[in-house]
């Protein structure tokens, strides 16, 4: 069985490709976030993505 964290690794590395997702994740002033905890946002992050309900931020200075 696929551990969070691999399933997470997956989204951003895929296999057979030479290139890696470009997501940026705040993670709102916590400064101590758990790999799990990181994991569990990159899965929901590409959910969203892939449901037609994210946002695209191009710019976090506005």
């Amino acid at each position: 069985m696929t551990t969070l964290i691999e399933r997470a690794a997956d989204l951003l590395f895929p296999a057979g490709e030479q290139r890696t997702r470009n997501v940026k994740f705040f993670c709102g002033g916590e400064d101590n976030i758990s790999a799990v905890e990181l994991a569990e946002q990159i899965v929901r992050a590409e959910s969203q993505i892939r449901a037609g309900s994210a946002r695209l931020v191009e710019s976090i200075d506005r």
